[in-house]
């Protein structure tokens, strides 16, 4: 029953293009009405007439109530983190030409292998694990977006299927099991919405866009038979379409590669830059009218327009970006590589980006006091162009207490300003580090080092700080 319930909530109806009109056949054609005139039923057949009548729409009425309850307690369990959905989320009576959100919004974005579910009873209607997994916080009230990047590989509990995971919650139970999933992971947070697409939806949005501003690292080959997408991208500044742009997006070397991390938030932000650009301004209603028809949501139109409003007015800092704290796990008993959450990071990050709340005493202690200097993995990753100003910096660290500081590859796109890669979420001992770096700047972003908690990308101005600041 339970199933039948969750794959007739996953139906998808494409949309249809009206029919023609057609001259009615003989089946539709209406009766003309008979002048035969048909005599009574005799009054016993007339009672047991009424008396089934009565009874089938008891039990209809019995079978209504039973099914309705069953569907009640299945939501219940399920949906028992999901505040009041009649609760409005827009303001109606806005000054401004797109709706904004009337509170803080918490979204599941869920990126479908293979394509979304089909209507129920074809060969492909069951659901497909989910190979994106984020969960995006809209605060209306500081005009911020946060971002969860959350690995597919996560290992969660499952209820009655056990550890497994995150990805596969979505091919045992669609949306529902995934959200309670994700939620009961997160210290029972909130889901308000979600929003569903596959690989087709994602390229389309992209080339509806324009494509979109992308920075490749390096080169990058990738071919998928099954999807029809082959890219060759070279390194450097380039406007890449949805082919392109979804090649990028998926490229990896093997399961435990999580550079596709980088990949999605680089994604990410070109795309809320996109959004934000004036020229594309005409064109955005149409644009989100067309995606709001063929993405899987419970987004209503004018929601889904309060979103990419906030998205267009953030705050210059107002975008921030956090891989789940953990690290890649491999045991003889589960020999796929798994990402085993580091539960003090997740709390932390939840603390910082989502505004939870958390239990006074060990939790709440852990995950707000700033790391000691001699246990933060700082990563050095040089973009000044001096490859002499890397080992000045690392001396530098090393005398002010930071012992576990380790030199990477250089970034190959040169940088002017300093960046403090916040890679795990801890805000303040990046703030801490900033002390020695007075010109560097926060980012809120996984966009360093994975193996690090913090990556210091040194850019051309790091050259004078020790002449400006450390001599002090």
């Amino acid at each position: 029953m339970l199933e039948i319930i969750e794959l007739y909530k996953n139906l998808s109806i494409p949309p249809q293009k009206p029919n023609k009109k057609s001259p009615p056949s003989k089946r539709n054609r209406p009766h003309r009405t008979s002048k035969i005139s048909i005599p009574p039923l005799p009054l016993t057949l007339r009672l047991a007439q009424f008396l089934c009548g009565s009874l089938t729409l008891l039990l209809i009425g019995t079978l209504s109530l039973t099914l309705g309850a069953i569907v009640a307690v299945f939501d219940a369990k399920v949906t028992d983190t999901v505040p009041d959905w009649r609760q409005p989320l827009v303001q109606t009576d806005s000054p401004l030409p797109s709706p904004r959100l009337s509170r803080t919004l918490n979204l599941l974005v869920l990126g479908i292998e293979g394509g979304l579910p089909l209507p129920t009873g074809t060969p492909s209607s069951l659901p497909k694990p989910a190979e994106t997994l984020w969960l995006m916080r809209f605060d209306p009230v500081q005009n911020a977006v946060s971002v969860l990047l959350i690995p597919p590989q996560t290992r969660v509990e499952i209820p009655d299927r056990g550890r497994n995971p995150v990805a596969s919650a979505h091919s045992m139970g669609g949306v529902t099991l995934t959200s309670r999933v994700v939620s009961q992971t997160l210290n029972a947070i909130p889901i308000d919405r979600y929003i569903r697409a596959d690989a087709a939806t994602f390229r389309s949005f992209i080339d509806l866009l324009g494509g979109v501003e992308l920075f490749v690292p390096e080169s990058l080959s990738y071919q998928d038979s099954t999807q029809g997408i082959a890219v060759n991208l070279q390194p450097g500044w380039q406007i890449l379409k949805g082919e392109e742009t979804l090649g990028f997006a998926r490229f990896q070397n093997n399961e435990a590669d999580r550079s596709g991390i980088h990949r999605q938030q680089m994604i990410l932000q070109s795309v809320g830059d996109r959004l934000a650009s004036p020229t594309l301004g005409p064109q955005l209603p149409r644009i989100l009218q067309l995606m709001h028809e063929y993405i899987d949501t419970n987004l209503t139109l004018e929601e889904l327009f309060g979103l990419v409003t906030l998205l267009q007015q953030r705050s210059p800092d107002g975008l921030k970006m956090v891989l789940l704290p953990g690290e890649f796990t491999t045991r003889r008993s589960v020999p796929t590589p798994y990402w085993n959450i580091d539960t003090t990071g997740r709390d932390r990050v939840l603390s910082h980006y989502f505004d939870r709340e958390l239990n006074p005493g060990t939790q709440r202690d852990r995950a707000t006091t700033p790391k000691s200097p001699k246990t933060l993995k700082i990563a050095l990753q040089n973009a000044s162009g001096n490859p002499l100003i890397l080992g000045q910096i690392l001396a530098e660290l090393k005398s002010r207490g930071y012992r576990n500081v380790y030199p990477v590859s250089d970034w190959p796109d040169p940088q002017r300003h300093t960046q403090i890669i916040i890679q795990t979420g801890d805000i303040p001992a990046a703030t801490t580090l900033q002390t020695l770096l007075p010109t560097a700047h926060l980012q809120s972003s996984s966009l360093g080092d994975l193996e690090s908690e913090i990556t210091l990308r040194i850019g051309e101005d790091a050259i004078n700080l020790k002449d400006l600041y450390w001599a002090k």
